[in-house]
């Protein structure tokens, strides 16, 4: 008996009309009749009419489990990709009862997203990663240097994070802030590294692109390049984080001495995740074999096109 066509809830739509149609793309290398619906809250937001299908979903802190299992359900939703750093906890709470009802969630584990997400737990826990964290503190009086960024302890840095700044300005931006850290400012060419990690933890693929040109936070303009040492030390960086799992992205800066500092981890896809998923990795159909029990088919060292390029325009991401 053939399995049904898979259908996809890929939630937290809002603008990600790139990253929804390679999503798509991928799906169907592993399904010519798979369907990705993308959700949203707001029924207006930009990629309503852009897409494929989209539905409607109430805010999720609205939902219980009953609620949101009867909503996939009514959709007759087989896989779930979340999108957004908010919402990974949410679903990852649920993933197992939602197994348990046909609904795969492609997330990490509650545990592995409170350490990524809390840039003081990641920085303390994780000195002896491969590449280590950024050190950071409640107490700026603890760090080194004399100048530093200041970033919210949780959530995305780049909505509020203060840069630079000598001792006195970075204590007056953290007043602006709910829950304030402290960085020694690092500065150098930033790069990210995208993966996708099976259930055992292990990764397969690692693919590393500059970041060129960052607006808000995001990659607008990126660069895949190959540097074996540094592949190397990302994967181990990754598979020592127990309960990752999916797609998984991490960010770095190289300094002047070509040391590397970790900023960050996302357990989740990006916003230039359309240029890895162009390039080779195939997170959402490798996803798919996992959860369909066909792991074997999941190639160990998949080859990559290292010569591509993105570039934002207008919020479209064209791949060349």
């Amino acid at each position: 008996m053939t399995a049904p066509s898979p259908i996809i809830l890929f939630s937290s739509l809002s603008a990600k009309i790139s990253l929804y149609a390679r999503v798509l793309q991928s799906a169907r290398r592993f399904d010519k009749q798979a369907r990705l619906i993308g959700v949203d809250s707001d029924p207006n937001c930009p990629a309503t009419r852009m897409v494929e299908e989209f539905a409607p979903i109430p805010p999720l802190k609205e939902m219980d489990l009953v609620n949101l299992t009867k909503y996939c359900q009514e959709l007759n939703v087989t896989h779930v990709i979340p999108t957004r750093d908010d919402e990974l906890g949410f679903w990852s709470a649920k993933s197992n009862q939602l197994r348990k009802n046909g609904i795969q969630v492609m997330v990490s584990n509650k545990s592995a997203i409170e350490t990524c997400q809390d840039k003081l737990v990641f920085s303390r826990t994780l000195q002896s990663l491969a590449i280590p964290p950024i050190p950071s503190s409640d107490n700026l009086s603890t760090l080194p240097g004399d100048h530093f960024a200041v970033k919210e302890r949780s959530g995305s840095a780049s909505r509020s994070i203060g840069l630079n700044l000598k001792a006195e300005k970075a204590m007056m931006h953290a007043e602006r802030l709910k829950q304030p850290i402290f960085q020694p400012m690092t500065q150098g060419r930033e790069f990210s590294a995208e993966s996708w990690i099976n259930l055992s933890g292990q990764c397969q693929g690692i693919l590393l692109r500059w970041r060129s040109k960052v607006v808000d936070g995001e990659a607008h303009e990126s660069e895949i390049f190959e540097h074996s040492e540094w592949e190397q030390r990302m994967r181990e960086s990754f598979e020592a984080i127990r309960g990752l799992s999916g797609h998984v992205l991490g960010q770095v800066i190289v300094d002047s001495n070509q040391n590397l500092h970790l900023v960050e981890i996302n357990p989740r896809l990006g916003g230039a995740s359309p240029l890895a998923l162009a390039a080779g990795l195939h997170s959402i159909e490798w996803f798919l074999l996992e959860s369909a029990g066909r792991e074997s088919e999941i190639s160990k060292n998949p080859s990559f096109d290292k010569k591509l390029k993105l570039r934002k325009v207008n919020g479209e991401a064209i791949i060349s």
